[in-house]
């Protein structure tokens, strides 16, 4: 399986590199409106059509390549929205970037040669981890992404996904992601990772950002131009810390040569921002308003749970670490030892067993991957059962027969 990552490096644009930025962004604009007016939909036409205008240009090759793809893309993204909404806008590129094949640039004494015109070179200083993967001989680069204050450089690998011994499962949350394993002896290990801190980063950047939006209300420049800066901030924040954490599982399965057991979660922004046909305080009417509260929409709205999932498959992948997505339905309510439901759906703790309910969604996640396991009534709650045989071989070798309640309960057989 083909595993991909990428490396990100910051560098400062210089007068030509800008100029380059515009040409190829007028480049896409060019490509998209030619395949509009002519009807083009496939991309070898497209490039027979503009290749021989955009060649007059003077950049190097790869450049108009990587427009014409760029700019067949998005008209194919067109083309299906417009099937959905007649009154679809047309599409046009507004930011500064441009693509690069993996044959155009280089690693010349410890930094990235990249083109601006054939035999006209630009050179960009790489930091130490990314100087290590682009000189590693076992990776395949791919493309560059270049915009006008990063310079992001894919490469991937052919990863092999070993059958692990056993699975490490987690229960993602809105301040934690809480894990259990167990070890060879059925001990149950648990362990949990705080993400409180994403939590309070969104909100700290967001009462800031209306503070300003109320000051400078008639300056949208100005506000925009804040705006970009501190999201830029936030997301390098929460991704710092959902970075370190999908690293540490990631790491603590592969050492323990355990699979990863991740909740599929589906359809949360489109639940919590449904809208129900109802009558609107404030006018009177009957009009279609949210069903849920402000407040409520904005904090699971900003949860980071997708981004952390992905971190962790692809540096799982990366690692040859199974990741297995499970159902999460009910996985918090029913009781893992006893079957029973929870009552109150706000408690922290079920009340048949008193085992806390993230630690009860992982144990529920662990069972569907290993169905002899279960936990006793009579034995503690960090202790695993394996479920016993129906049938047990005699010890003559006659054949096999049903095993009687003694037999089930000897020490053998009772791990």
């Amino acid at each position: 399986m083909q595993a991909v990552k990428t490396v990100q490096i910051q560098y400062e644009a210089t007068g030509s590199v800008l100029s380059l930025l515009e040409a190829a962004k007028d480049m896409v604009n060019y490509c998209i409106r030619v395949g509009l007016e002519k009807n083009i939909t496939s991309r070898f036409k497209l490039s027979n059509e503009v290749y021989p205008y955009l060649r007059r240009l003077g950049f190097h090759t790869w450049y108009y390549l990587s427009a014409i793809e760029v700019a067949a893309s998005i008209l194919k993204n067109y083309r299906k929205v417009k099937r959905r909404q007649r009154n679809a806008r047309v599409p046009r590129a507004t930011k500064l970037m441009a693509k690069l094949g993996n044959q155009g640039y280089r690693v010349v004494d410890g930094k990235l040669r990249l083109p601006i015109k054939p035999r006209e070179y630009f050179y960009v200083p790489m930091y130490k981890r990314a100087a290590q993967f682009l000189s590693d001989a076992a990776l395949k680069l791919g493309s560059v992404t270049l915009t006008a204050c990063t310079i992001s450089v894919t490469f991937s690998k052919t990863a092999e996904i070993t059958e692990p011994k056993s699975y490490a499962a987690y229960d993602t949350n809105e301040c934690s992601i809480d894990g259990a394993s167990l070890k060879e002896d059925k001990e149950l290990v648990s362990e949990s990772y705080d993400l409180s801190r994403v939590s309070e980063t969104r909100h700290g950047y967001f009462e800031r950002v209306r503070t300003v939006q109320a000051r400078y209300s008639k300056d949208k420049r100005v506000v925009t131009k804040i705006q970009r800066k501190w999201f830029t901030k936030q997301n390098n924040k929460v991704n710092a810390v959902l970075h370190e954490v999908s690293s540490t599982i990631v790491r603590r399965a592969k050492d323990n040569d355990q699979g990863i057991i991740l909740e599929d979660l589906k359809n949360i922004c489109r639940a919590i921002n449904k809208k129900v046909l109802a009558v609107n305080k404030f006018n009177g009417k009957t009009q279609r308003i949210s069903k849920y509260p402000k407040r409520l929409k904005r904090r699971l709205n900003s949860w980071s749970f997708h981004r952390l999932q992905s971190f962790i498959e692809y540096k799982a992948l990366w690692e040859g670490v199974k990741v297995v997505k499970v159902n999460p339905r009910n996985t918090s309510r029913v009781c893992a030892v006893c079957g029973c439901i929870m009552r109150d759906p706000k408690a922290k703790t079920l009340e048949c067993c008193g085992i806390s309910r993230h630690l009860n969604a992982c144990l529920n996640l662990l069972k569907t991957q290993d169905e002899m396991l279960r936990f006793g009534m009579d034995r503690s709650a960090n202790v695993a059962v394996i479920r016993p045989l129906k049938k047990a071989v005699s010890q003559s070798g006659e054949g096999n027969s049903r095993a009687s309640p003694e037999e089930l309960l000897e020490p053998q057989n009772l791990i």
